[in-house]
């Protein structure tokens, strides 16, 4: 009795071919392991995102670090702020520019800049990492003479004015 070894191989070669594509054990087991790879990439992209992966990008693209704060959430605030302006009362112009003032300072907070006041804040920022701060700088030292002096007066396309300052300043910040 002379086996030959080249069919056997051969007949095993195709058996276990013909085997691994009709088997529904090897397709069970193909859908299992597809469906764990798709969980696993899943599983990397949220720790990238918990990681805080993308202030690293942004951080690396611009020089400084950009607030991740919801666009949703920034448009309704600023919205709101510009909702002051429809009214006659030129108090609430003041408001307005107060309220931005204050939206503007927690984002230079949120993205790392240290100090007590917004001029401190401002003033740590280096050169080239905001370009809207010189505009930024001056709609603050609106605010101060709003606060400070009581006959400070306001009007409504001053008011815009300086609101369009806060607001290069927040699209800078890609929050619009």
């Amino acid at each position: 009795m002379d086996i030959d070894t080249m069919s056997l191989i051969n007949g095993l070669w195709k058996n276990s071919v013909s085997f691994y594509s009709t088997s529904v054990f090897v397709l069970a087991i193909k859908l299992f392991l597809f469906v764990y790879v798709i969980v696993l990439f899943a599983d990397i992209v949220m720790l990238l995102m918990l990681r805080g992966i993308s202030s690293d990008i942004k951080k690396t693209l611009y020089g400084a670090k950009r607030p991740i704060l919801s666009k949703s959430k920034a448009i309704v605030r600023f919205e709101t702020i510009l909702s002051r302006l429809k009214g006659e009362n030129p108090s609430q112009y003041k408001v307005a520019i107060l309220e931005a003032d204050a939206f503007a300072e927690e984002i230079l907070a949120d993205i790392g800049y240290k100090g007590e006041t917004m001029a401190e804040k401002l003033e740590t920022v280096h050169e080239g990492q905001i370009e809207s701060k010189e505009l930024l700088a001056e709609a603050h030292l609106i605010r101060n003479r709003i606060v400070h002096e009581a006959d400070f007066s306001l009007s409504r396309e001053e008011a815009r004015k300086w609101l369009d300052a806060y607001l290069a300043f927040f699209r800078e910040m890609e929050l619009f």
